[in-house]
This record gives structure tokens, C-alpha cells and sequence, in this order.
């Protein structure tokens, strides 16, 4: 429960104090790696995805307000059992 208050006042910190929306986000760009576990038994929930999506948005954004520089980006999602339970942000330099 401590964690959860954490994330949740992290959360509302970075969206107080961003003012761009989604700095350079490429959706289109997104990749989606999908298992299947034992659908009967293994019971899943996209809130850890949009969890992990939201605060990596959120450093991207602080990012941007503080440098200036935006960077663009795609997510990897990893799905079980057809729900979103991980965003990936993927490491990459450009030379």
C-alpha cells in the first residue's frame, strides 16, 4: 500500500509539473510481444501496463520540460493472456 502512494503521488507530481503531452511518442512505431498461460489459471491486469506506461511518460515529459529537448520513443508492450501487463521504453542512441 506504501508503494501505491508513492506511485500515485509520483504520478500526480509529474503530471502537475509537465506541460507537454506525450514528448514525442510514436505509437505507430509500438511493438507488442503476446503469450499465452494457462488462461484458466494465470489471471492478468493492463493496470501494470498503463502503470509502467504512465511513469515512463512521465520521466520523458519531466525530460522535456527541464531540457527542452524532445526524444522521440515507442513502447514495447508484453501482453499475457491478451492484456497489457509491461511498457517497455527501449534503450537506442542514434549516431
Amino acid at each position: 500500500m506504501k508503494i501505491a502512494r508513492m506511485v500515485a503521488g509520483f504520478l500526480l507530481a509529474v503530471s502537475l509539473t509537465s506541460g507537454s503531452a506525450m514528448a514525442g511518442y510514436l505509437s505507430g512505431s509500438d511493438k507488442t510481444l503476446s503469450v499465452t498461460l494457462l488462461p484458466g489459471l494465470v489471471q492478468t491486469s493492463s493496470s501494470t501496463g498503463q502503470l509502467t506506461f504512465a511513469l515512463q511518460e512521465g520521466v520523458h515529459d519531466t525530460l522535456t520540460d527541464t531540457t527542452g529537448a524532445e526524444v522521440d520513443h515507442y513502447y514495447l508492450w508484453v501482453e499475457v493472456n491478451g492484456q497489457q501487463v509491461l511498457a517497455i521504453d527501449p534503450i537506442w542512441v542514434e549516431y
